[in-house]
């Protein structure tokens, strides 16, 4: 375990020396894109699970450099009972990308002072690689496989990894000013996400631009999510700034 923190820790470090030094090298060449936004959602859903069933502020920062981008994610229970900082490294090559995510979810804000602990059976963060097909205009299919690889990912009747694999098909649509996805994504064996194989995340999302003003729109986006594992319904709205 101790060999492993160790190489991912160095690994990351690495990365982002790497990813700097790019972006100095390349930023008077106009290749750097950043992005600042806040998300506003009536509640917190991740792949058919509810986090939280308050609102929810979640800003964002990234950093986008010809096939790499980087970044960080907040999310805030409104009751403080829901905690979440991501960071991620992606790299797209033609309509695929691959990226390595850290999730880190204390159980409170006040355990929040972990977050520098990877310690195997105790640590909160989550380490998962993501391989995706991003489609194309004249085929708008979406495949994510995605696999937690080390972390807040034990099955306790073994105390080793899950592994827990997440699978998706998603497909993109547009209708008058209004952008349709709909998805369905499942869990191939026991895990992270439910007790059994089988389909844990449906439905579909509909987003457009709101306008407020002549010069003021906010994109708006509305949820409707089914679990079939756990026969759960949920309906998640909300916007961004």
């Amino acid at each position: 375990m101790k060999s492993f923190l160790v190489s991912y820790k160095l690994s990351l470090i690495l990365l982002i020396i790497l990813f700097s030094q790019s972006v100095c090298a390349n930023k008077n060449e106009g290749f750097i894109n950043t992005k600042i936004q806040v998300d506003f959602r009536s509640m917190h859903v991740w792949r058919g699970i509810a986090t939280s069933y308050v609102p929810s502020i979640e800003p964002s920062f990234e950093i986008n450099q010809n096939n790499y981008k980087t970044g960080i994610w907040f999310a805030q229970s409104i009751d403080g009972n829901y905690t979440e900082l991501d960071l991620y490294l992606t790299y797209n090559y033609r309509n695929f990308s691959f990226t390595i995510y850290d999730y880190y979810c204390p159980p409170s804000i006040e355990a929040s002072s972990e977050i520098a602990n990877y310690e195997r059976n105790s640590t909160k963060h989550t380490i998962e690689l993501d391989l995706a097909y991003l489609g194309s205009q004249e085929f708008p299919l979406k495949v994510l496989v995605a696999t937690m690889i080390y972390g807040d990912d034990i099955n306790t009747s073994t105390n080793k990894n899950y592994y827990s694999t997440y699978l998706e098909f998603a497909y993109s649509t547009e209708i008058d000013d209004n952008s349709i996805n709909l998805f369905i994504g499942l869990t191939p064996f026991k895990s992270y996400y439910a007790e059994k194989p089988g389909i844990i995340n449906a439905g579909l999302t509909v987003s457009r631009n709101i306008n407020l003003h002549k010069s003021i729109t906010i994109p708006f986006q509305a949820s409707l999510v089914t679990n079939p594992i756990t026969n759960s319904l949920f309906i998640n709205f909300g916007f961004t700034l």
